[in-house]
């Protein structure tokens, strides 16, 4: 009886900790995977990528509305 609770209770924690949504394995992957967002708007839309070594000319690789794209990725200049 005392095993079945404790492999019950190894399940539930086991299944809790995949349910959180900011559970350190999810960010990970998040951060490994997928490029950050692109700072400034993305000029052409055709130039997509996978990785930072398929945008040339000084292009990033960032993610954009319209997907994962090669973009001069700055900010864009404010107007005094």
């Amino acid at each position: 009886m005392k095993f079945m609770l404790l492999v019950q209770s190894l399940l539930l924690i086991g299944l809790a900790a995949e349910l959180v949504s900011g559970s350190p394995r999810q960010l990970f992957l998040k951060q490994l995977l997928e490029p950050p967002p692109c700072r400034s708007y993305p000029e052409n839309c055709t130039y997509f990528c996978t990785r930072q070594a398929d945008c040339k000319g000084g292009l990033q690789c960032c993610s954009s509305f319209c997907g994962i794209v090669c973009a001069i990725n700055k900010h864009p200049e404010q107007s005094p």
